[in-house]
């Protein structure tokens, strides 16, 4: 519990010195649109729109990858089902 709290404050720590030292005002051209603001802002900015595209990229893997594992898990199931049903017969009285 410490240690994420530790870990929190750090990185709290950090963010505001990045933001201090990089309080200047810019100017940003894309295409028709200009957007100005601090530069902490801009490259904060930057680092979520990489992130938001590299999870969106990923999202179909991860989709993939769960579909296979409920199919794995429904045959696992099944198979022990019938592993029960020849190890443990019905009695027929």
């Amino acid at each position: 519990m410490y240690s994420a709290l530790l870990a929190l404050l750090l990185l709290l720590f950090f963010a505001v010195a990045f933001s201090i030292q990089n309080s200047e005002p810019i100017i940003l051209n894309f295409f028709a649109w200009t957007i100005q603001g601090s530069r902490a802002l801009m490259l904060l900015s930057a680092l979520a729109l990489g992130v938001g595209l590299t999870v969106l990229a990923a999202l179909p893997i991860y989709i993939k990858k769960i579909r296979l594992i409920a199919k794995q898990q429904k045959t696992i199931a099944t198979l022990e089902q019938s592993v029960a049903q020849f190890t443990n017969p019905p009695s027929n009285t």
